[in-house]
């Protein structure tokens, strides 16, 4: 069945988010970025983000840290003050 193995399989949202990735990795090296095991993950200070794809993973944590915040992960809080 190709077309169930398709929709299961991460390699092409990986592959696609990779810049992104790597974009999001030298702008934050304080965020730990794990994607081994089953679903993608990261740790902000002592909060774990989990989602099932890589580019879910990214869009959060590019919630929480917008591309205009300052170099310091401080205004990665903005959200909660709204």
């Amino acid at each position: 069945m190709p077309g169930n193995r398709g929709a299961l399989s991460p390699v092409p949202d990986k592959l696609d988010q990779m810049p992104r990735l790597v974009q999001f990795r030298a702008a934050h090296p304080e965020v730990v970025i794990l994607l081994r095991g089953a679903l993608p993950k990261a740790w902000v200070g002592d909060r774990k983000i989990e989602h099932p794809t890589l580019r879910g993973l990214l869009d959060e944590l590019e919630e929480a840290f917008p591309p205009r915040a300052g170099s310091s992960g401080d205004r990665g809080r903005q959200e909660g003050t709204q």
